[in-house]
């Protein structure tokens, strides 16, 4: 069992010209995502895509809860089924916590995201809003449950598939060598990337927490993402990809943890080839899910897809669904186009009277459609659960909405 920092040697891949060149396409289109909405529409869709991620890395972890359902539960209607609700309130956690990592970057805080004390506040504050039961720990060498304090760093050594952890004495100090290699201002350009793969991979290696590392990994990632600018303002999820490939992210990790194997696989302890493996894999799931995202928020697409949902609800194609005035459509397109649209300007959009504008305003508020902070404020863009189907295909698995 390892004891010592220099035993996670090395921790960045290998350079070579195709790994730069993946990791450089990731930038650029991260960026070109970045631009492609109206940042009031963006924060909407960021929001979405906060539910999205919790919706996979639940699925990840292999506990599944339907999109219906985090819906529900971000509005506190939880299940009466004790098991659908526990998972209901695993999404919300993980939701909130996304939330509190993007309002410490919107506040403009300095956040030190390689450092111990943010990965204990990450899983303190996850792990504060679930259910006890999910602290409750089974240690197989004791044959006995523990009781995961959360935010605490584990005390007890650990087996994790063929992998044996460092002890839990030196996981402080391995976590200092951590942020001291991955925080360092040496770390610009491209190598923030190959630094994002590399210390997800490392931190699941050191499993700092008795539980709950997979999904602080993930969020760990998705603020190192964020504050390397590579995140997109939330517009792409990397655990969308993850899940969808998760034998394939479950065995990289794993191989990664191996020692090195023979006098060409680097001078570290560990495998430097599977390090870079791994990296490829990982910017191969980022550079899939940031292209997925650019087609679903190409103007026209996600124009023509508002535009079709609205037909479907005029001509009674939506099971349960009332029937909806084909002057909506511009009302939908256009806010998500502009961000927000003044209340004034409905009848004109629409070319009917201002009592008509005013009872089609009050369905689609009433349908969550759009939304407004009052009744005089500007009217946005909105994605209830219902529609995202419509607005955004696949976004989540087939069937599962």
């Amino acid at each position: 069992m390892f004891d010592r920092p220099v035993h996670m040697e090395p921790l960045f891949p290998r350079e070579n010209k195709s790994l730069v060149e993946l990791a450089m396409g990731v930038y650029a289109d991260a960026a070109e995502l970045a631009g492609m909405v109206h940042p009031i529409t963006r924060k909407e869709i960021a929001r979405l895509l906060r539910h999205i991620n919790s919706y996979y890395s639940n699925r990840i972890e292999g506990e599944h809860t339907t999109p219906a359902d985090i819906e529900k539960a971000v509005k506190k209607e939880y299940s009466t089924d004790e098991s659908k609700k526990k998972l209901q309130l695993l999404s919300v956690a993980h939701i909130e916590v996304q939330k509190l990592i993007d309002h410490r970057f919107d506040s403009g805080e300095e956040v030190p995201v390689c450092s111990a004390e943010f990965l204990c506040w990450i899983h303190k504050e996850f792990y504060e809003r679930v259910p006890d039961s999910f602290l409750s720990i089974y240690h197989p060498d004791r044959d006995e449950h523990l009781t995961m304090v959360p935010g605490e760093l584990r005390k007890e050594n650990v087996k994790v598939g063929d992998h044996f952890p460092p002890k839990w004495e030196s996981v402080p100090e391995f976590l200092a060598r951590f942020e001291k290699v991955y925080a360092s201002e040496s770390v610009y350009g491209h190598k923030k990337l190959m630094t994002a793969a590399a210390s997800h991979q490392r931190l699941t290696w050191i499993h700092p927490f008795m539980d709950g590392n997979g999904r602080v990994s993930r969020l760990f990632t998705y603020a190192y993402l964020r504050k390397s600018g590579i995140e997109s303002h939330g517009l792409w999820t990397l655990s969308r990809g993850l899940a969808r490939r998760a034998e394939d992210y479950k065995n990289m990790l794993a191989v990664a943890d191996r020692s090195r194997q023979g006098d060409y696989d680097g001078r570290g302890n560990l495998s430097e080839k599977s390090l870079t493996d791994f990296s490829v894999f990982f910017f191969e799931v980022a550079a899939d899910q940031i292209s997925f995202m650019k087609k679903l928020l190409s103007l026209d697409g996600l124009y023509n897809r508002i535009v079709s949902y609205v037909n479907r609800r005029e001509d009674g194609a939506i099971p349960d669904e009332n029937e909806l005035r084909p002057e909506a459509k511009h009302i939908l397109t256009e806010v998500m186009m502009r961000g927000e649209i003044a209340r004034g300007e409905v009848p004109r959009l629409i070319g009917m009277s201002e009592r008509t504008g005013n009872y089609l305003v009050k369905q689609l508020l009433e349908e969550e459609l759009i939304t407004s902070e009052s009744h005089r404020a500007p009217l946005r863009f909105h994605i209830p659960a219902k529609v995202v189907g419509y607005y955004f295909p696949e976004l989540y698995p087939a069937g599962s909405i």
